[in-house]
Order: structure tokens, then sequence, then C-alpha cells
């Protein structure tokens, strides 16, 4: 089982994850990956006369400085493209689980994690004693959040 702080970490991330994934979008506004091309095609090629050994083709890759530059801003976006992914399936993993659970179990651990508020205001709120909470929302983290 995962270490409930790993969960916790995760869970008060949720509202930066979000920004991320707004800010990732707009970086990657009219990107496409777009795998297997590039400088993969190699020029098998040659002749005798500009082949240091005779009898046998040079393969080099095809490629020049602006394919390199290219490919090498594309790699990049590709990692973006990669984190922004990454970052939709935490959420909607997050998302998934939210919903899943009971009215008051929601409340708490939206409540905790992505709003901030402290056990106490929320035993306050919800008429509970704050350990009793604090109780709760382990078992919560621990029964239900396991998956992320």
């Amino acid at each position: 089982m995962k270490d409930i702080r790993e969960i916790e970490e995760k869970l008060k991330s949720y509202k930066l994850l979000k920004v991320e994934i707004d800010n990732l979008e707009i970086d990657l506004e009219g990107y496409m990956p777009n795998w297997g091309s590039g400088a993969t095609e190699v020029y098998a090629g040659g002749s005798k006369s500009n082949n240091p050994v005779p009898g046998r083709s040079t393969a080099r890759l095809a490629t020049s400085l602006i394919e390199d530059t290219l490919i090498g801003r594309t790699q990049g976006l590709d990692e973006k493209y990669f984190r922004l992914l990454e970052c939709r399936r935490l959420i909607k993993k997050i998302d998934n689980i939210l919903d899943m659970l009971s009215d008051r179990d929601r409340r708490l651990i939206e409540g905790f994690y992505i709003n901030n508020i402290t056990l106490y205001e929320m035993s306050i709120d919800m008429n509970m004693n704050p350990d009793y909470l604090s109780a709760l929302k382990r078992n919560i983290l621990e029964k239900y959040f396991y998956t992320l």
C-alpha cells in the first residue's frame, strides 16, 4: 500500500495541477505529437569515389542543423505533452474517487486538501470531534485513494 503522505501530497497539489494543465494547454496550443517522423530515415548512398570503403555504402542520418533544432524543440513539446497527459490522468483519478464518496467524506477530503480548511474549522462546521475527523480522513485515504 502506498504511503499516506504521497497520497496527501497529490491531493494537496490538486489546484496547482489544474493550473499546470491550463498552462500546458496554452504552451501546446496547435501542437500535435508526430511520433515516428524526423531524422529516422537513413540515407544509404555513396559511390566508389566518395565511399571510404570500396564496395560498401555509407549510412548516415538525413538531418541538418535546422532539422536537429526542430527535433530538439519537438522533444521539448513532447515532454510537455506527456506531462499534460500525466496531470490530466491524476486529476481524473482524483475526481472519479471524489464522485464516488459520500457527501460527508467528500466534504472532508475537499475541505482539508483542496480548500485548505483546518480540521478544527471543519469539526465546528460538521459538528464532529477533530480527532474523529482525522481518523476518518485517514480511513478514507487508505480505503479509496490507494490507486493514486
